[in-house]
């Protein structure tokens, strides 16, 4: 890990910069799954930037095969095919077996 000296800005003290090899970021990452945090607390928790951490977990969970979460995998059934056609409206002797517009309909009365 390297560290940076701390640098001074506009009178503040600026973070200092850490730089992480990939193992680490790994082992960080793995540690942020188990701690049951979310990304937010985890961050301020072990004081890594929050973008810096989103990076990383773009980056490196998507490179090792991990699935995004959130997602599952849906089977489409085939829907039944109705051998008779169904009512959908009967107006005096008229039978609709589908939506239409109001001016259809008053076309035919």
């Amino acid at each position: 890990m390297l560290t940076m000296e701390p640098q001074v800005q506009n009178g503040q003290l600026a973070r200092q910069r850490i730089v992480r090899n990939e193992e680490q970021i790994l082992a960080i990452l793995d540690e942020f799954e188990k701690s049951g945090f979310t990304q937010k607390e985890y961050c301020e928790l072990s004081d890594i930037n929050e973008m810096t951490f989103y990076s990383w977990m773009k980056k490196y969970r998507r490179a090792n095969g991990d699935e995004p979460k959130g997602f599952a995998a849906v089977e489409v059934m085939p829907t039944l095919v109705h051998t008779k056609q169904q009512l959908f409206a009967e107006v005096g002797a008229i039978r609709l077996y589908r939506e239409v517009s109001a001016d259809y309909l008053k076309s035919l009365l």
